[in-house]
């Protein structure tokens, strides 16, 4: 009875739709806002520094906003692409 229990939960769990992964926060910056005590929670989805000042003001007076220090934008686009070779220059030597 109890190997069939576990069976079922692992069947069920197989079969429940998972969501997809999301990316950390691809936006420049980000909303942190305290949650519980000792918790934090971190969005890091917005454009601009005014649109997240204005989400701010719904969580509260401790919340702020910060630049993401994870947003790379000379990163965007580049994927997949071969990084270009820089041309070498020769040194020159002077015979004395």
């Amino acid at each position: 009875m109890r190997k069939l229990m576990i069976c079922g939960a692992v069947a069920a769990a197989a079969l429940l739709p998972n969501a997809p992964a999301h990316a950390y926060g691809d936006a420049p910056w980000c909303l942190k806002a305290p949650v519980a005590r000792g918790a934090v929670s971190e969005r890091c989805d917005f454009r601009t520094f005014e649109s997240c000042a204005g989400e701010r003001m719904s969580w509260g007076s401790s919340s702020f906003c910060v630049q993401n220090s994870r947003y790379l934008p000379y990163w965007q686009g580049r994927f997949g692409q071969e990084p270009v070779a820089k041309a070498s220059r020769k040194k020159k030597h002077r015979n004395r």
